[in-house]
């Protein structure tokens, strides 16, 4: 009796071969369109007029209405999965997320990912590595830059490794900086008229909506943005309860349900993020902000920073109104889940278990 066996294909970051200085080229190359907004603005909702009116949009300088920054950065992401973070146990945090050139319908994207750092835990039972993620435009214009940190299993002897000599053709994106829309928005002389609300610094809000993503979102958004790891959707490997919502959409629904308060948000940037209890489909996110700081620029806008807690399974008008929150949990200080629960359980139960992301950003508004 002839027998075969099968070739089984293995993705993800190779810890065998792996070296600080390396670059990772994403092997997807996506165009989109409208219906790409569409889609993602079904599942998370838009509350600024940038990102939903032509008119103001134009108003503001812009040539159609602007690609949610949110999208980009799940670009950004999830391409990178497949070379690099297919291997990973679990994504710890993101810093300095921010759009970099003007996205408009039609373009076509690419990503790139750069190992900053890579290094053991102290029990050698794990490691952790830093890396740089670029989205790339048709023109070769870095369109959104991200920092990474994931968790890995160890790396296997050597751990120390010399530096990649030679990362190749692809270096160049990660050596220009491309511009910020501040800089474009701050030749526009008066912004449309909008709906906004004022805010003041210490104000503490309690973001009204909550929702889930769905079960089949979560495998719609998964498929659409390529991210290929089998947790966010194999659920013949892991079982329906095993299934875990990608972080980046986790934090996009915390954001876009915060926005209604904050709007118009005409661009922010990503201070950092971390995760705290994972979210399974059909959990319903919530949010809770703290506003920061409350800054002028050039008299006709503001930045505004913001503590954003998002929150899951829990109803924030019955549960949380009137309830006193702990101001650490508020603060602009980074804190390990375990510090956070231990908060929780001390100071403020209704939360212990159900904080699912804690961020920190920066927003741009209009001058009200």
């Amino acid at each position: 009796m002839i027998t075969m066996q099968g070739r089984f294909p293995v993705y993800g970051l190779n810890l065998q071969t792996a070296r600080p200085g390396e670059i990772l080229e994403s092997p997807h190359e996506v165009t989109i369109d409208a219906s790409w907004r569409t889609a993602w603005q079904s599942a998370f909702p838009a509350s600024s007029r940038i990102s939903t009116s032509t008119e103001y949009a134009t108003g503001c300088g812009l040539e159609e209405i602007a690609i949610p920054a949110s999208m980009l950065l799940n670009m950004t992401l999830c391409f990178s999965v497949e070379p690099f973070s297919q291997t990973c146990r679990y994504h710890l945090g993101l810093e300095n997320a921010r759009q970099e050139a003007v996205v408009r319908e039609g373009d076509t994207f690419r990503s790139f990912t750069r190992l900053d750092r890579m290094g053991n835990t102290s029990r050698g039972d794990a490691s952790v590595i830093h890396t740089t993620h670029i989205l790339v435009n048709q023109r070769d214009e870095r369109v959104f830059s991200l920092l990474k940190r994931s968790y890995y299993d160890p790396i296997p002897a050597p751990v120390d490794r010399e530096a990649s000599s030679d990362a190749g053709e692809h270096a160049r994106y990660f050596t220009d900086i491309g511009e910020t829309l501040l800089d474009r928005f701050q030749s526009v002389k008066s912004f449309p008229a909008a709906p906004m609300q004022d805010l003041s610094t210490d104000d503490v809000i309690l973001h009204p909506a909550v929702r889930p993503i769905g079960w089949t979102e979560n495998l719609a958004l998964s498929t659409i943005y390529r991210n290929t790891h089998p947790i966010h959707w194999d659920s013949q490997r892991y079982g329906r309860e095993g299934i875990v919502v990608c972080g980046g959409f986790v934090q996009s629904l915390v954001f876009a349900i915060s926005d209604r308060e904050l709007r118009q948000v005409l661009d922010e940037v990503l201070e950092r993020s971390s995760h705290v209890n994972t979210v399974a489909p059909e959990d319903r996110i919530g949010a809770v902000s703290r506003i920061l700081s409350v800054e002028q620029i050039d008299g006709h806008m503001q930045a505004v920073r913001i503590k954003t807690l998002g929150l899951k399974n829990v109803d924030v008008e019955k549960e949380l109104v009137g309830v006193e929150i702990p101001a650490e949990l508020l603060d602009d200080q980074p804190r390990k889940p375990s510090e956070i629960e231990t908060l929780c359980q001390q100071k403020c139960p209704v939360l212990a278990g159900k904080i699912a992301l804690q961020a920190v950003r920066t927003i741009i508004r209009p001058n009200s």
